[in-house]
């Protein structure tokens, strides 16, 4: 039987227990803001079906999928965000009354390339407002963002804003649909990020009809109309010329896509039309009043709406009411987050000393979600996630790495094997009065396990004998450097409850109610 080490999945963390701790205090921090502004938590499934997340949440997410096939032959997932298992969940047991304030927490699944910050398992913290629509909804999750990592000790951070409704109108207008249209809505993230050209290059590889020339047919007669054509001609055209054997396309198969082809002149028109505006708009970006003033003057020459911007304008202001300095603030009009279920309103808060992985935050509006999940009526929604691993490192980043958490204050040691129930009582009754507490079960001679104790930075060993009355032990605090120099244990027992008071008197804490397993012998 081989007996190598198993190693831990890559991508993945073993925290001790200071990381754990961390991240504990980072999530118990959001969390108390959330509930401060009136929002209340909720827990969904780790797993989910697949499907919740291939209908909308787009390639960013699909193609970091952990799915698989369940016993029972259900295509399953570990899911990879939070959002559309709240809204899932929200469509099973709707809210009595509208707007819905939840918040969540979790670890969420993706296969990510490794990297400082970036983790295949990692945990994510984040509110849902389901049922508000409006700037007034969209400014309270972003200032309620702001304020959490305020709370954190967290202040080297900028709030980015977008609206993805804008290249979605665009998109609308140039009759451009389905994979294409999902494709060219996510190509904004990859615009900003790698120019253009790269942004082709993708859709080239993912969709190559977008670019494909038009089709001709020249036998002798006249080309077919690159417009259309009567479908019952094209496809006597392609029985008349084929071979017989179509494979595994039927003749209707073959005929949709020539017409496709035959078609593609002007579908490759509208794409390079709506890649020029990608360009365009990821051009507008900056403080909030000279990037509003030229996203104003890039619609209005290009005849589209202007609602958006006022809907931005909005925000910004409200967000100055909420608190959160204008300083702060970017417009950024290519900014996508890479989700198909976004309609609107979008945002990112981003820490500038991370690196490349400083992104702490992502939200925005996602209006069509309720109704892409099998909703019976369209709810508008908004909301946004924190990756907590990023806030810890954010926060050591601003303010130093968070105090450790005081360990066990007590170590309690039965004087013989025969007085273990007297330490099993006295533990009980110093963890009732709210002091962290941790019984020695290693059967050490009372001396071993005082040097063991000083060893581990225990402030105090309680030593505890039949032999002296019930309910009573013998304290004694030590040096932190092994037993040598410790004062001696109390001359005379102690009864337990009065431990916390003899605590108090020297001035020694009594650490956070519980203990640290990993220090009990």
């Amino acid at each position: 039987m081989e007996r190598r080490p198993i190693e831990r999945v890559r991508g993945t963390q073993d925290l001790g227990t200071r990381g754990a701790d961390a991240l504990d205090a980072v999530r118990a921090t959001c969390e108390r803001r959330f509930a401060a502004h009136g929002f209340r938590r909720v827990d969904v499934p780790v797993l989910e079906a697949a499907e919740l997340h291939l209908r909308k949440s787009g390639l960013e997410i699909i193609s970091k999928l952990y799915a698989f096939h369940d016993l029972g032959g259900r295509r399953i997932c570990l899911r990879p965000e939070l959002t559309a298992s709240i809204v899932r969940a929200a469509i099973a047991a709707p809210a009595p009354r509208l707007p819905d304030k939840v918040f969540a927490s979790g670890p969420v699944f993706r296969y990510e390339r490794p990297s400082r910050g970036r983790f295949r398992q990692f945990f994510q913290t984040g509110v849902e407002v389901l049922g508000a629509e409006g700037p007034l909804a969209d400014a309270e999750v972003i200032a309620l963002a702001g304020a959490a990592l305020d709370d954190l000790g967290i202040t080297g951070h900028v709030v980015t804003i977008g609206n993805v409704g804008i290249l979605s109108d665009v998109i609308g207008r140039l009759g451009l649909t389905g994979r294409r249209r999902a494709i060219l809505l996510e190509s904004l993230e990859e615009a900003r990020r790698h120019g253009i050209d790269a942004v082709r290059r993708r859709l080239a590889t993912l969709d190559p009809d977008a670019f494909a020339p038009p089709l001709s047919v020249t036998d002798g007669t006249p080309s077919l109309p690159v417009a259309g054509g009567d479908a019952e001609a094209m496809a006597r055209l392609v029985a008349g010329t084929s071979p017989g054997d179509l494979g595994r396309r039927t003749l209707e198969d073959v005929t949709a896509r020539l017409v496709a082809r035959m078609q593609g002149d002007q579908s490759h028109g509208s794409v390079d039309r709506a890649l020029a505006f990608i360009a365009e708009l990821g051009e507008v970006r900056g403080n909030p009043d000279a990037a509003l003033v030229a996203g104003r003057a890039l619609l209005e020459a290009h005849g589209l709406d202007t609602g958006p911007l006022a809907e931005l304008e909005k925000t910004v202001d409200l967000l100055e009411a909420f608190g959160l300095d204008r300083a702060r603030v970017r417009i950024d009009l290519g900014l996508s987050r890479g989700l198909q279920y976004y309609t609107g309103m979008v945002f990112e808060i981003e820490h500038e000393s991370l690196g490349t992985e400083r992104q702490l935050c992502g939200g925005g509006r996602y209006d069509d979600l309720v109704r892409v999940l099998g909703g019976r009526q369209p709810v508008p929604a908004t909301g946004f996630s924190f990756g907590i691993e990023r806030l810890v490192m954010a926060r050591d980043a601003d303010a130093g790495p968070l105090p450790e958490i005081a360990p066990a204050t007590i170590l309690v040691v039965p004087a013989t094997a025969a007085d273990v129930p007297v330490a099993i009582a006295c533990a009980a009754v110093l963890r009732r009065d709210g002091i962290a507490t941790a019984l020695d079960t290693s059967g050490r001679a009372v001396r071993a396990a005082v040097t063991h104790a000083a060893r581990a930075n225990f402030p105090v060993v309680v030593v505890t004998s039949g032999d002296d009355p019930p309910g009573s032990c013998r304290p004694r605090a030590l040096a932190g450097d092994g037993a040598t120099g410790s004062p001696p244990p109390a001359p005379v027992p102690v009864p337990a409850a009065n431990i916390g008071a003899w605590l108090d008197s020297l001035g020694i804490p009594r650490g956070r109610g519980g203990h640290h397993p990993e220090r009990e012998s």
